[in-house]
């Protein structure tokens, strides 16, 4: 085999291929991600009322799955979010006793509603889940206390329309636990998988191609080369 590379075609060429191959490889690892936090969800605990919730939860992994009374009913904030469709997360403060009975009680923002924008009847939960409190989005619209509507958690200005102690407010809060999270069953595992074939059909096809450029400007020749006598 004889092979003279192109310079310039090789030099755009060899970071692409690494660039397709490294995305196929990503999209791989988060398949096995995505499919050991779809199986840890899944064969979580239930546990009975906020309290042990709240003082079992680790720094890892998803909180058990919360069976409880309604906490409280009456007016409560009014949280913006899209699931299905838009809507209206209804929140109230629930008071939580101290881990190992010491200090003063926390107090946990729970979902107690969902209030579709298209004017369904609210929809309240029937268990609840432990997570992180949301962090604001990059486009969040700002906060209007005066008319109830929240784009984005701030925990001071919330504990405020509530009249509750901000510094005794939990960094999680109770969301109903309606299945899979989004961020799991948006894209599920098939989808990453698909997406690396893609990205490694990608590579493929930019080798062949390589291959055959400097096949057709005769760079490359395979087998033997032929002398006349």
């Amino acid at each position: 085999m004889r092979f003279r590379p192109h310079l310039w075609l090789t030099v755009f060429a060899v970071p692409a291929l690494a660039l397709l191959l490294w995305l196929g490889q990503w999209q791989v690892a988060r398949m096995n991600w995505k499919a050991d936090r779809i199986a840890a969800f899944e064969t979580r605990s239930t546990i009975s009322g906020f309290p042990a919730a709240v003082c079992g939860r680790g720094g890892a992994g998803f909180s058990p799955r919360i069976e409880a009374p309604m906490p409280l009913s009456g007016d409560t904030l009014r949280y913006y979010t899209l699931r299905e469709q838009a809507g209206w997360v209804r929140l109230g403060v629930i008071s939580v006793p101290a881990c190992g009975g010491q200090g003063a009680p926390h107090l946990l923002l729970v979902e107690t509603a969902f209030e579709p924008f298209q004017g369904q009847d609210r929809v309240a939960p029937q268990a609840w889940r432990l997570e992180p409190l949301p962090a604001p989005g990059l486009f969040s619209a700002s906060n209007d206390p005066e008319t109830n509507q929240w784009y984005q958690f701030d925990t001071a200005a919330m504990a405020q329309a509530l009249d509750v102690d901000p510094d005794r407010v939990l960094d999680v809060w109770a969301v109903a636990d309606n299945g899979l999270p989004a961020v799991l069953s948006q894209t599920p595992p098939s989808r990453h998988f698909g997406y690396a074939l893609t990205w490694y059909g990608l590579a493929l096809a930019l080798i062949g191609v390589y291959l055959a450029l400097h096949i057709g400007q005769g760079r490359l020749k395979l087998g033997g080369s032929n002398r006349s006598e």
